[in-house]
């Protein structure tokens, strides 16, 4: 825990003066590319254009939402490579055209999955810019909890106010997978039928045009995540 910490401090020797403009422009001629040889001669651009503003992005909210999401700082931020898998996938490009991070509201607890974990997803690249929140996909054992809690008709309406909430707010509604119909034994017509279908919940949001680039991005996502601070302890009250 020391050690998070320690490079988070380090991190936060900096701060978060928005994504410049050549981090586009890297990720345009990585597009028009796709070569390893192009990205090795350039990954010291990567690296001070796309990787360092996501890391000190990531740093800076830890330490912002910290009131909000208590154990937060304990977490260690992932920042997601930019080589893409391409086993299963019919795309055989190498890379992606856009840096992500995902930070965990808390670390995990023992076997615990983390996965499960409701944590806070950044992205930043050519398929636009955007915080999430909540569990992109939940394993059988969360899913059957979250499911129950939904059915509750108490903690599921509570849930239902604060998404939509969100969504009335910009919020846009997502899950790794989700059900056509409400699984059984559940009604079809469940006051929350479309939360039961989901395997999994999370919301996004995108910035007005241009404010990535800017200092005051930190400031919009911090706002952002503050506000969907009720659905988050949902979840992880409920849930994980």
């Amino acid at each position: 825990m020391r050690s998070v910490h320690c490079r988070v401090m380090a991190v936060l020797a900096e701060r978060f003066t928005g994504f410049p403009d050549e981090a586009i422009q890297f990720f345009l001629e990585l597009q028009a590319e796709q070569s390893r040889t192009w990205f090795k001669a350039h990954q010291d651009d990567f690296l001070r254009l796309v990787r360092r503003p996501m890391e000190v992005l990531a740093a800076e909210l830890q330490q912002r939402l910290a009131d909000v999401y208590p154990e937060i700082t304990h977490s260690e931020p992932h920042i997601f490579r930019i080589q893409r898998d391409t086993r299963f996938s019919k795309d055989k490009s190498p890379y992606k055209t856009n840096i992500a991070a995902d930070l965990p509201i808390r670390p995990p607890r023992g076997e615990e999955d983390q996965h499960t974990l409701p944590g806070i997803y950044l992205s930043f690249g050519l398929d636009g810019d955007f915080v999430a929140v909540g569990s992109w996909h939940m394993g059988p054992t969360a899913l059957a909890r979250y499911r129950v809690a939904v059915d509750d008709p108490r903690r599921g309406p509570a849930l239902k106010r604060e998404v939509d909430r969100l969504v009335d707010g910009g919020w846009q509604v997502a899950s790794m997978e989700a059900l056509k119909r409400v699984p059984p034994p559940y009604a079809q017509d469940h006051p929350c039928a479309e939360l039961l279908k989901r395997k999994g919940l999370a919301l996004s949001v995108q910035p007005s045009g241009g404010v990535s680039a800017t200092p005051a991005y930190v400031d919009w996502a911090e706002g952002r995540l503050r506000a969907a601070a009720p659905v988050m302890r949902w979840l992880a009250r409920h849930v994980s």
